[in-house]
């Protein structure tokens, strides 16, 4: 290696905390003791079964660590930590994959070099174990949230065409809160006059800043040339950026976007000059490509750029709303308590009653609005109240299928402009569904499908779908797999150890059954047992005592209902919706007044970040 090769790679060594207190010698002899190597993004350094012959240490880049398969990500190596120490030290043969995630460079040492190493600084081997504990303790964390990206790459999507006002946006908003650095063609082309984009200089220099900064932001050009496929071997992410109404078939960037990055690293991003009440055919964007998430972007104002900038920098704010069938509109006064003391929630998500609020309120309808439509249909319509032939339900549907409908009038999900879900059970598949496109009230249909109370909804392909609540009634696990931030739960009950006094050999067969019905007053009245609906009831509260996948930044809320109301009381909704509303506003008031982390990060979560000044940079 070279003298300034050298000075490069010891110093990002020395900012390694494995490596804090080696004298400038010893890094410098870790430095010159070995060969450099460089890979492109997707290139893998080790695979399975491979002897272990060399030890790696990373000097720009970033690696993924994969068991098995390749989306099956377990860690994540950056710049200064070693590679392959396990079969290295063990003398056996490699044990995962390790791929690029970028244009990267690493630094490989023999076995013979190492110990020559070693006889002169000990200390080596600890820092390398020292190193694989932290990866290690790193493990869980990645393995069941979704990580926070570092570089993104910005790309047009389809046939759309640049904004350089939704650019401006990023750059105003990432700005005030981080240190943000933008990074084009020109600029790279300034500073590397006439060198070629896969010079290691140019990668080496790309992965150093991001010591520098806290997000890197790749603006690719409008076609793919050189620079295009660096921002996107660079990217941990990349931002499809879609203007309204443009052609949707993907163009070669993006071919090449898929290639090299799996959909949970791509997001959609769909430019809007305004915000209008009704956005639509958002479901054509998605019929040629397949992304994690999208985000709809009004360019008149910041409002939705900020939004993204809390789901890309791990602040999102979520609600999580729990089963509860009519006591459901306790959500919406907590939802009103909380959204007048100031909060913003980025995305909606619940079960069975929790998802029909959510949906009505992610639709863009207020509070009030809900409360009507909620009286319209199960006080009015008696949508719930309407009894059948027990063939496929105890109750008739249709009259609920018809309300449903009606309010929301073939919306679809995707046309939201803050992200939703509803969870519903797949009895064809024995697993959870994440409701996140399509129809609206199918959605909410099968997420409110109590089984043997309502038919089950059954898809086009033939999935039948039952209330989500027999596995997630407050689907907070469902929450944390799409974002990482705050959030505030409100779950409606709680199980509670009861007895029933009830003596089993009076439970009457048919024929008693109709002979109290019958004679009423004179005859030996059966026991007083629970009925067939509070028995399928009291089955969704059994998962609750599981508990919940809580954070301590996340709030739990349980409504104060008030007395005597139970989950099939509709004409008491506006009753509920007062007493959760004043006791969600005592609530923030209390916390507020201490200070509560929980509670700040809900109102502001620009109160999670570090406050410091920031700088943005061009480079």
């Amino acid at each position: 290696m070279d003298g300034s090769s050298t000075d490069v790679t010891r110093g990002i060594l020395a900012a390694v905390s494995a490596f804090n207190g080696w004298t400038p010698a010893e890094l410098e002899a870790l430095a010159m003791s070995a060969k450099t190597r460089e890979l492109g993004r997707g290139e893998a350094l080790v695979r399975p079964g491979e002897a272990a012959d060399e030890l790696y240490f990373v000097v720009s880049g970033r690696f993924a660590v994969h068991n098995g398969l390749i989306q099956d990500r377990i860690a994540e190596i950056g710049p200064g930590h070693p590679i392959g120490e396990i079969g290295f030290f063990a003398n056996i043969p490699r044990t995962a994959t390790v791929t690029a995630l970028r244009d990267s460079q690493v630094l490989a040492i023999t076995r013979e070099r190492f110990e020559q190493i070693e006889a002169s600084s000990p200390r080596v081997r600890d820092a390398v174990i020292k190193s694989l504990a932290s990866r290690l303790a790193d493990t869980t964390r990645l393995a069941k949230r979704p990580s926070t990206p570092r570089t993104m790459a910005v790309l047009l999507a389809g046939q759309s065409r640049p904004s350089q006002r939704f650019i401006e946006l990023l750059r105003a908003v990432f700005c005030a809160k981080n240190r943000t650095l933008f990074l084009t063609h020109d600029l790279i082309e300034a500073r590397f006059p006439g060198v070629s984009l896969d010079d290691a200089s140019i990668s080496t220099w790309l992965n150093h800043l991001e010591t520098e900064a806290d997000f890197v932001f790749y603006i690719a050009d409008n076609a793919l040339t050189d620079w295009t496929k660096k921002c996107i071997r660079q990217a941990d992410i990349v931002l499809l950026v879609a203007v309204a109404g443009s052609g949707v078939e993907p163009n070669p960037s993006e071919s090449f976007v898929f290639l090299l990055h799996e959909p949970s690293a791509r997001r959609l991003v769909i430019l809007h000059e305004a915000r209008t009440a009704v956005v639509s055919d958002t479901a054509s964007w998605f019929r040629s490509r397949e992304t994690f998430m999208h985000h709809h972007v009004a360019l008149s104002d910041d409002v939705d750029v900020r939004r993204l900038y809390r789901f890309l920098s791990g602040q999102a704010v979520g609600f999580v709303a729990g089963g509860g069938g009519a006591l459901g509109t306790a959500h919406l006064g907590v939802f009103k308590a909380f959204t007048e003391m100031g909060a913003d929630f980025d995305i909606l998500g619940g079960t069975s009653s929790g998802a029909a609020i959510t949906g009505l309120l992610a639709a863009g309808k207020d509070p009030e609005e809900c409360d009507r439509i909620i009286h319209d249909t199960f006080v009015k319509k008696r949508a719930l109240q309407r009894w059948t032939l027990p063939y496929y339900s105890l109750l008739n549907h249709k009259v609920y299928d018809r309300q449903l409908q009606a309010e929301l009038r073939g919306t679809m999900i995707e046309d939201f402009w803050r992200p939703y879900f509803a969870v519903s059970v797949s009895l064809s598949n024995n697993t959870i569904v994440l409701h996140r496109r399509g129809l609206i009230w199918q959605a909410i249909r099968a997420s409110t499908a109590i089984p043997g109370i309502l038919p089950p909804f059954f898809t086009r392909e033939g999935e039948m779908l039952v209330d989500g609540g027999i596995v997630d009634n407050v689907p907070l696990a469902a929450m944390k797999e799409l974002k990482t931030g705050p959030n505030l739960v409100v779950t409606l009950t709680t199980w509670t150890p009861k007895t029933y006094p009830i003596d089993y050999d009076r439970i009457p067969g048919p024929g008693g059954l109709i002979v109290a019905a019958i004679n009423t007053f004179f005859g030996r009245r059966p026991p007083r047992a629970p009925g067939m609906m509070e028995v399928i009831t009291l089955t969704f509260k059994v998962n609750r005592r599981e508990g919940l996948p809580l954070s301590r930044m996340d709030m739990v809320i349980q409504p104060e209902i008030p007395a005597n109301v139970h989950w099939l009381n509709w004409d008491r909704h506006t009753e509920v919706l007062k007493a959760a509303y004043h006791g969600g506003v005592s609530t923030v008031r209390e916390r507020m007044a201490q200070k509560d982390a929980c509670l700040m990060a809900i109102i502001d979560p620009s109160n999670t970040t570090d406050p410091a000044d920031y700088e943005c940079r061009e480079t």
